[in-house]
């Protein structure tokens, strides 16, 4: 830890003052411990007074010691807990405290400085003291930051996304301008092209003020582009955002997309599934003009690409990006406002003229900015007083600057500077060399608290809204872009308003903290909004040599701003860790510099941009090697073996994952040792080594369970639970996903307590307990409306549909189907939207309307191909299939199957293939090939046992009975079925047990054993009717009903059969209605 050393007094000054805020944060009643916080500090700041007459090294060690206190009151959050290693750090201090407090008063006596002159060795054992507390200090805090880092990666903190608030300033319409004068033409000229049938692409260009954020503003409000595109209208300042990520992630925010890693492909798939919208990206020069100039580009060629997207783009200068085919009508930057228009600007505003004024809109360059500051001064003075003032302002300005061009606007900033009524406030100009380092400005109430050394910050905001150098947005005091450029060229802060300015947008980020705990609400809504000005005064300091004497501070400020922007999916933080790691390694702050490096690949593994994480990992890991920290060794190395898992090498992953757990082992951390384990379990789960992953995910909960780490235990027994219902081990996995459910409670995650409801309703649509599985799926899309997570939401309403299509209530089904495709097409999500397609497809086919099921199914199985999900396309040629099957297009079907099967194979899903598999032995027992029917169902279940899919080889065992009845061949059908019966009663699968029994009872007639068929075609129709299949108990009453017939029962056959017909109109199950309408017509004649 660096240990810059500076002034005693500026040093007590800066330690008070962080005691006094971190005590208002602390409320009036402290446990005490933090009391005894408050007892050292006050101590700490008391031996300035001892160490001001003494040597060099002896005052050292007291800067030493104050610097140490202010890094414990900057991390210490004053309303958390603390643990373990915490109090002890605590306690150091204060003992190291006593005894520098001890030794500095014992230098009173003359003996004692005798005794100092001839040996400090006292003296060197305090430094060496001081420097194992700071060490401490550093190791605690590494250690720290990588549980809360966890902690979030465990909670699934992407659904942060839905917390950030709507009216977020950098993604507001801005409203029409009211003092707009000269750009009347223009306004129209690219109204009409927005209104036209094509999409346009329009970029505003100019130099600043010119008055390009205006002239958009003003089409977005026009009424015929209101019309056309209504709440589609998305208007994104782009000021304080400094690369291509953040402008994806303001699109994010703005549209409310919960993503995961590929927040481009979410929002581009949003964007594109609208059929019209109108996306402004305003000040677009703050990313444009950076380092990450290319993938700005990149992205700008994406957004235009995009068919039913609209592009305007403000920029300041006259160059245009690249690639992208610009309107012809505004290809040359805005034109200054004629003389006229100017004119007409001023009259507004000043209602004053004299002979001057056309001489003084002259030197103003028509530029819109330059001539509104202007006429506001005009309110107090003439033109030609103006014209006075302009000249001698422009005179010293020239004096001043260091080459350049001098514009007009630079003057008319000078002159509001210099005004009366900024020369009875001045403090105006020191609130206003703040407001240049904020983007989104700040509340006025909350100057003073910003500001405390300076007085009357109310007034001079008001001074600075009387001079239109700033204006009052909301509430909040802000100042254009053009106007902060100059001012923090020409004024930036400097002293104590820099150092307030810093220490209060540095203790903001402290509600980082507060990210995975019931506070995170409000958390997220502060840090949201204040993201950009926090960034910016962050990267302010990083270039200033003042503050980088606080580098500890500014690395901590920084890590905990980059947590939230990575775990909430807002801004981008990579730019300010760059900057900061090349500073520190300037300053040789080793700690601070393999810090910075380690979170650019932690939060570049986060975007799913794994290649580029891999090196910045093995870098940061390499660096702490270096400085002997093995903590933050270990913890590269398993975020390395995450991403080395990603990438599909396994064995490399599996490495380093075993490389860190032995790693956190020895340092006896139960936590990362643990970390690393569920690490491990998720690359074997991938291998389909679910027995060694079950192992690792036991051990892992063990671990957590000692520390009482509730989450990690949750997160291990919901792995646990998907496992199991991954081994078709239903029963155990619905046990595990409650105790999960518990355990998530407990700890107030209320987002993976519904992804655990909403997978027990998954585990209960299997085995066939719809009525239960239904219930769990509302209250699970319940909560994620709740949470604003809208695709988990749509996922949980597609479920539903197709438990409903399980149960035969097909236009039921079909709604909720229609439902959950219409919130994946509002979310952008195609591959929700072609899963909705494709289950469509399946319940039109029960409907028999054949043609638009096979219609449904094609447009799916495109749409699984246009985004590469060969599986989803595969399912589509299978269904597609069956829908042949039906129209007894059998030898156009069986192709169907099998080139389903080969992708199936080809890709490896083995369960998929054995599908395939069964249901071509279907095929192949209904055009009477029995012996090749057998053969692939023999096949299929024995890829299912191989799998241990024990539900799959049931249902091939069931369909092997229904093949042999076929055959005539009964008493190894009735065989079967009581095989597969018992199978199901095990797997518990009531619909499973249902249909053997119905089979049963069909073999039993079969065999002329009519009473006993009854009585087990009686017990499936009940079983259908409780689990709510609809379609098997028809097939069972018309079971019956023939049943009934042959017993020479002829009025009870017909009650059953008209109560079968009945059921099958019902469901829309046409071949049973006409099957029952034909055995009625023979019985009774008609």
């Amino acid at each position: 830890m660096s240990m810059a050393s500076g002034a005693p007094a500026g040093q007590g000054s800066r330690l008070n003052n962080l005691l006094s805020q971190w005590k208002s944060k602390a409320g009036a009643v402290l446990d005490p411990i933090k009391e005894r916080v408050i007892d050292t500090t006050t101590r700490i700041i008391g031996l300035e007074h001892l160490v001001q007459t003494q040597q060099d090294e002896i005052r050292q060690l007291a800067e030493k010691l104050a610097l140490i206190n202010e890094q414990v009151l900057t991390h210490l959050s004053p309303s958390s807990d603390l643990d373990g290693p915490t109090l002890k750090l605590l306690q150091d201090l204060a003992d190291a405290a006593a005894e520098v407090e001890a030794y500095l008063n014992s230098l009173a006596s003359p003996s004692k400085r005798l005794q100092q002159l001839s040996g400090p060795v006292e003296l060197r054992n305090l430094h060496h003291r001081l420097d194992s507390v700071a060490s401490h200090l550093g190791l605690v805090y590494s250690v720290t930051v990588g549980l809360r880092v966890e902690r979030l990666e465990r909670e699934a903190a992407g659904y942060m996304v839905a917390e950030i608030p709507e009216d977020l300033l950098l993604v507001e319409v801005p409203p029409n301008p009211a003092i707009f004068y000269g750009r009347d033409e223009l306004v129209e000229s690219i109204v009409q092209l927005l209104c036209r049938d094509q999409t346009c692409r329009i970029p505003l260009l100019g130099p600043g003020g010119i008055g390009k954020t205006s002239v958009a503003a003003a089409v977005v409000n026009n009424a015929r582009v209101k019309a056309k595109y209504g709440r589609y209208i998305l208007f994104v300042s782009c000021e304080g955002l400094v690369s291509a990520e953040g402008i994806i992630n303001a699109l994010a925010a703005a549209l409310h997309l919960r993503h995961d890693s590929n927040i481009l492909r979410t929002v581009l798939s949003y964007l594109s599934a609208q059929r019209c919208i109108l996306l402004v990206l305003d000040n677009l020069e703050t990313a444009w003009d950076s380092p990450d100039r290319v993938n700005v580009e990149q992205l700008l060629a994406k957004l235009a690409a995009l068919p039913g997207l609209s592009l305007i783009v403000t920029i300041r200068g006259a160059v245009r990006p690249a690639s992208i085919n610009w309107a012809d009508t505004c290809v040359a930057p805005l034109a200054p406002l004629s003389l006229d228009a100017s004119r007409e600007m001023w009259l507004s505003i000043a209602r004053s003229r004299d002979d001057n004024l056309d001489k003084l809109l002259a030197m103003l360059d028509g530029l819109p900015l330059a001539v509104f500051l202007m006429a506001h001064q005009g309110q107090l003075m003439s033109p030609t007083e103006l014209l006075e003032a302009y000249e001698a302002e422009k005179t010293a300005l020239l004096e001043t600057q260091a080459g350049g061009r001098l514009t007009s606007l630079d003057v008319s900033i000078q002159i509001s500077m210099n005004s009366h009524t900024m020369s009875q406030n001045p403090k105006a100009k020191e609130v206003l060399s703040v407001l240049s380092l904020l983007p989104v400005g700040i509340p006025i109430a909350t100057l003073p608290r910003v500001l405390r050394s300076t007085a009357n910050t109310r007034k001079s905001a008001l001074a600075l809204c009387a001079v239109t150098l700033a204006f009052n947005d909301k509430g909040r005091l802000r100042a254009l872009s053009p106007i902060r450029d100059f001012v923090l060229e020409h004024f930036p802060p400097t002293g104590a308003s820099l150092t307030e300015t810093r220490a209060y947008f540095n203790g903001l980020t402290i509600e980082a903290d507060k990210l995975g705990t019931p506070q995170a609400r409000q958390a997220i809504t502060l840090l949201s909004t204040e993201f950009g000005n926090i960034n910016s005064v962050l990267l302010h300091c990083w270039k200033d040599a003042q503050c980088q004497n606080d580098a500890d501070a500014l690395v901590l400020a920084t890590d905990r701003l980059s947590i939230f922007s990575s775990h909430a999916r807002f801004g981008d933080c990579i730019p300010l860790l760059s900057e900061a790691k090349n500073h520190l390694e300037e300053m040789d702050h080793r700690r601070g510099a393999a810090r910075c490096t380690q979170t650019i690949g932690h939060t570049l593994a986060l975007r799913a941009q794994y290649m580029q994480a891999l090196p910045m990992l093995e870098e940061a890991e390499a660096m702490f090697e270096v400085i002997g920290d093995r903590v933050g060794v270990a913890q590269c190395k398993r975020s390395t073996g995450d991403v080395l898992h990603m990438l599909d090498r396994y064995d490399e992953g599996l490495a380093k994952l075993e490389e860190a757990k032995a790693e956190f082992d020895d340092m006896s951390d139960r936590q990362g040792s643990a970390t690393c384990q569920r690490s491990i379990a998720n690359v074997f789960r991938m291998q389909s080594r679910y027995a060694e992953a079950l192992e690792q995910l036991k051990k892992a909960q063990a671990e957590f369970d000692v520390d009482d780490d509730r989450l990690g235990v949750a997160t291990c027994i919901l792995g646990i639970g998907n496992l199991l219902t991954m081994l078709a081990r239903y029963d155990e996995a619905l046990a595990k996903l409650q105790h999960a459910k518990s355990e998530f409670e407990r700890v107030n995650a209320r987002h993976n307590t519904a992804v655990c409801v909403r997978a027990m309703g998954d585990v209960l649509r299997i085995l066939a307990r719809y009525d239960d599985a239904v219930a769990k799926l509302e209250e699970a899309r319940t909560e994620f409306e709740d949470l604003g997570d809208r695709p988990n939401a749509a996922h949980c309403t597609h479920s539903i549909g197709n438990i409903l299509y399980m149960q035969a209530r097909y236009a039921d089904a079909l709604a909720k189907m229609e439902e959950a495709k219409a919130a994946f097409e509002a979310l952008g999500d195609r591959l929700g939207r072609a899963q909705c397609t494709r289950t469509i497809g399946d319940v039109l086919c029960m409907f028999a309307r054949y043609r638009e099921a096979l219609e449904n199914l094609s447009q799916a199985k495109t749409d699984f191909q246009a985004i590469g999900d060969v599986l989803g396309a595969a399912r589509c040629t299978r269904s597609i299939g069956d829908i042949l099957a039906l129209l007894g297009r059998f030898d156009e079907a069986l192709p169907n199957m099998e080139s389903a099967k080969t992708v199936f194979e080809a890709i490896g899903d083995r369960k998929g293939a054995g599908k395939c598999a069964q249901t071509i032995g279907n095929l192949l027992a209904a055009v009477r090939r029995y012996d090749a029917a057998l053969v692939n169902m023999e096949q299929a279940k024995a890829t299912f046992e191989a799998i241990g899919d024990r539900l799959g080889a049931a249902n091939c065992t069931q369909s092997i009975g229904n093949v042999f009845r076929v055959q005539e061949r009964y008493d190894e059908a009735l065989a079967k079925f009581e095989q597969t019966t018992a199978e199901f009663k095990v797997i518990g699968n009531r619909l499973g047990i249902a249909r053997c029994t119905q089979g049963v009872g069909d073999v039993l007639c079969m065999l002329d054993r009519q009473d006993e068929a009854l009585v087990k075609l009686e017990e499936a129709k009940t079983e259908f009717e409780i689990i709510g299949d609809r379609l098997g108990a028809a097939q069972c009453m018309r079971s019956m009903g023939k049943v009934l017939a042959q017993l020479a029962r002829y009025g009870d056959a017909i009650v059953m059969l008209e109560l079968a017909r009945a059921a099958s109109e019902a469901i829309g199950d046409g071949p049973g209605y006409a099957e029952c309408l034909r055995i009625l017509a023979r019985m009774t004649g008609s």
